[in-house]
C-alpha cells in the first residue's frame, strides 16, 4: 500500500464482516465505524478491531454517519475507505453515497474498476481473515444466511481505487433505478462515447421521416436538454415541448433552452401533461416508472410518429405493447453493449452500457 498515506486512516462500511472481507489489510492503526441498525454488532466491530489492530471502533445509525463524517472531515489529512457503489448490497450503496458526500476522495474496493493499490494476502494473513469471519458467522443468529456472502469479491486479493463524489453518483445512476439529480450530467451523457453515438443514431433514424417535418415534438424526459437541442437542429421550425419533472433538471435545461421561443419548457410528470404532437420521443425514460404507470403512458400518446429507444427483454415489452396499440415500425437502428468509465472518460469504475434499438413508430 502507499506509503505515503495521510496518518489518519478511516474504515467506513455496513457490517463488520465487510471490515474483515474487504479493508483487512488497511485496518492496522485505522478508525473503524459501522453503520449498525442492529443490535449486537457494536461486539462483533470490536472483535474485528481488536483481530485486525485497529486504532479505535465505533458504531453510527444511518441518520448520524454524515454528521459523524464532517467531524472527521474537519481533522483534515484523513484517507477514507469505504464501500464501492458497484456492490449489490442497498446499505453499501447508501454508505458509500452518504460518505461521498462529504469526502470527496475515496478509496473503494475496486469491483467492476481499475485498481490503483492492490495487496495478496500471505497464507498466515489469509487462514487469520477465514478464522475472523467464521467467528463471526458462528455466533451471529442465523449464521450465514444474516451475514453477507463471503466467498467473492477476491477474498485473497484486496484491491482499492480511488474514486471521486461524482464517480459515486455516475455509477448508481447507470446501474440503479434512483435517479441522483445532484449532480449535473449524472448519466454521463456529455463525454460518454456510447451516448454520443445514440444520440447520433437517434437523428439518422429521425432523418428517415417523410413528408412535412413535424410542426410540434414532444420530448418526454428531456432531463438537462441534451437531445432537446438535436431536435432543435433537426426540426428548425418545430415547436418542442420538453416535459422533465425532477426541478433540478428543469433548472439546467431553463438555463440551457429558456432563451430558445421554440422551445416549451414543462415542468410536470409526462403521466400529467397531453402526449398530443406530430412527433413523440420516448427514450430512456419507462424504466423509472411503474409498469401500470408505462402502459397508461403508452395509451395516451396521440402523435402521427413516435420514437423509442429501449433494448434487451424491457425494450421487447415495449415493443410488443406498442404493437398491441396499432403502432407500426417505420425503422430501427440498434446500438450495441459497451463498457467504459462511468463519466465516459476517464473514471476508474467501469460500467456496462447495455445497447439499445432506437425505432420510429408510425400508425
Amino acid at each position: 500500500m502507499n506509503s505515503n498515506a495521510p496518518g489518519v486512516t478511516l474504515i467506513v462500511a455496513a457490517h463488520p464482516e465487510d471490515v474483515a472481507r474487504l479493508f483487512s489489510t488497511v485496518c492496522a492503526g485505522a478508525e473503524l465505524a459501522v453503520v449498525a441498525e442492529e443490535d449486537g454488532l457494536g461486539r462483533e466491530l470490536e472483535t474485528v478491531g481488536r483481530a485486525l489492530g485497529a486504532r479505535g471502533m465505533r458504531a453510527l445509525t444511518p441518520a448520524g454517519l454524515e454528521p459523524w463524517c464532517r467531524e472527521q472531515a474537519a481533522r483534515g489529512g484523513v484517507r477514507v475507505f469505504t464501500h464501492s457503489p458497484q456492490e449489490e448490497a442497498p446499505r453499501h450503496r447508501d454508505v458509500c453515497l452518504a460518505v461521498s458526500r462529504v469526502f470527496d476522495r475515496l478509496q473503494v474496493p475496486a469491483l467492476g474498476a481499475r485498481p490503483t493499490a492492490f495487496q495478496v494476502l500471505d497464507d498466515a494473513a489469509f487462514q487469520r481473515k477465514l478464522e475472523l469471519l467464521n467467528a463471526l458467522y458462528r455466533d451471529r443468529p442465523g449464521g450465514t444466511e444474516a451475514c453477507t456472502h463471503p466467498v467473492r469479491d477476491g477474498l485473497g486479493v484486496e484491491a482499492f481505487c480511488e474514486i471521486r463524489h461524482a464517480d459515486v453518483v455516475r455509477a448508481l445512476s447507470l446501474t440503479k433505478p434512483e435517479i441522483f439529480a445532484e449532480l449535473e450530467d449524472p448519466w454521463g451523457f456529455t463525454h460518454s462515447t456510447y451516448e454520443r453515438e445514440r444520440y447520433a443514431l437517434t437523428a439518422q433514424v429521425l432523418g428517415s421521416l417523410t413528408g412535412s417535418p413535424p410542426r410540434s415534438v414532444v420530448d418526454v424526459g428531456a432531463c438537462e436538454g441534451l437531445m432537446t437541442e438535436r431536435l432543435r437542429s433537426l426540426f428548425p421550425e418545430a415547436v418542442v415541448h420538453a416535459v422533465e419533472a425532477d426541478p433540478h433538471f428543469a433548472a439546467r435545461l431553463r438555463q440551457r433552452l429558456g432563451s430558445d421561443e421554440r422551445v416549451r419548457i414543462v415542468e410536470a410528470s409526462a403521466l400529467d401533461v397531453p402526449l398530443e404532437a406530430d412527433l413523440v420521443l420516448l427514450a430512456e425514460v419507462l424504466y423509472y416508472l411503474p409498469v401500470e404507470a408505462g402502459r397508461e403512458l403508452l395509451g395516451r400518446i396521440r402523435a402521427s410518429h413516435l420514437l423509442t429507444s429501449y433494448g434487451g427483454p424491457f425494450g421487447e415489452e415495449v415493443h410488443a405493447a406498442l404493437r398491441a396499440l396499432g403502432w407500426r415500425q417505420v425503422v430501427c437502428g440498434s446500438l450495441p453493449a459497451r463498457i467504459e468509465p462511468v463519466d465516459g472518460v476517464a473514471s476508474p469504475l467501469l460500467v456496462r452500457r447495455a445497447g439499445t434499438d432506437v425505432r420510429l413508430w408510425s400508425r
